[in-house]
């Protein structure tokens, strides 16, 4: 807890810094005493409680302590200063060597002989009334003492209910865990079944595939012919072709030139490539590149047309009905008909 109420960590230098300067005073007047030597053995216990005031540490619950401890403090502060204040203006001629002005010492000296006896008595008698720092020093840290002890309590009890908390917790998830567990035994027993039924309507699937494929395998060869593509050219002509005998993209390349061969430019546009076969159901282009297999289908229905490269930006003829085109379109485009 930080030091408050007009006690300052300053103002506890400053009444430590007048002890010892106090301490000093005494010793430089060279009296020994049995009454100085109380006196400086009085002072020191008071700078070791004050000390102890500023370090120590209070709990929020000891307010009024705290309190109490700091006008303590700042009234022994006063006590000290006053004193002080009286036999600081000896300090140079009593020290070894004096001020330096032989009369001015001499002085002074018999001026602190005649009053010092009386100061220091009051002194020490203001002194006596400060002891009460000690007692309430002790008194604060037996409070402090079983303000720490009530709160380890509290943290224990805390703690246990915190600990029975927690192991009420534990049984509640392994109970979950053992319904869980025996739920999922269940499911298994039920997930077996379940696979045993897979597994025997796989067998019989399995069994009427060999059924079937042994059906298959004893058809004769004029019905297991597959159905051809039936194909119509740029110029409306039908034809059909089976898939068993154009095995490649370049064989129907090769049938379509020689259809083509005694019509103007059809075969070298045949052998340019400037042609598109398109699936007549889906409208979608035949790439002749792509393997073979996924170009045609048995029983498939295709168009095909030539592709024309534009020379004109208008008044283009089809070359099958001859009619013309009367849009306008940009140069070297490519037309379909």
């Amino acid at each position: 807890m930080s030091v408050g109420f007009g006690f300052s960590a300053g103002d506890f230098i400053a009444a430590l810094t007048l002890v010892s300067n106090v301490v000093d005073a005494l010793r430089d007047s060279g009296d020994s005493s049995t009454e100085y030597r109380e006196l400086i053995s009085q002072l020191y216990t008071l700078e070791t409680a004050l000390i102890s005031v500023k370090r120590i540490e209070l709990d929020d619950a000891q307010h009024a302590e705290h309190v109490a401890l700091m006008q303590a403090a700042a009234q022994c502060q006063r006590t000290i200063d006053a004193f002080w204040e009286k036999i600081k203006k000896y300090q140079p001629s009593l020290r070894a060597g004096g001020s330096g002005g032989k009369v001015k010492d001499g002085w002074r000296k018999i001026r602190w002989a005649l009053c010092r006896k009386e100061d220091l008595r009051g002194f020490k008698a203001d002194l006596m009334g400060h002891t009460s720092i000690e007692m309430l020093l002790t008194t604060v840290q037996m409070g402090a003492t079983r303000i720490d002890s009530k709160k380890s309590d509290e943290q224990h009890r805390t703690m246990a209910g915190k600990m029975q908390e927690s192991y009420f917790g534990c049984m509640q998830r392994i109970n979950l865990v053992l319904e869980r567990i025996s739920t999922g035994i269940q499911q298994g027993k039920q997930l077996l079944e379940m696979t045993a039924k897979v597994f025997q309507t796989n067998v019989q699937i399995f069994q009427i595939v060999i059924k079937i494929q042994d059906i298959i395998t004893r058809i004769p060869g004029q019905v297991e012919r597959q159905q051809p593509v039936f194909f119509v050219d740029a110029l409306g002509r039908h034809m059909a072709f089976h898939l068993e005998f154009v095995l490649s993209a370049e064989a129907l390349t090769s049938v379509l030139r020689s259809n083509f061969k005694s019509i103007g430019p059809g075969a070298r546009k045949i052998e340019k490539g400037e042609f598109v076969i398109q699936d007549s159901s889906t409208k979608i282009d035949v790439d002749l590149t792509k393997p073979w297999e996924t170009c045609f289908r048995p029983g498939q229905h295709a168009d095909m047309s030539m592709v024309f490269k534009s020379k004109e930006a208008w008044n283009i003829c089809c070359p099958k009905c001859r009619n013309e085109n009367t849009d306008n379109f940009a140069m070297d485009k490519y037309i379909e008909w």
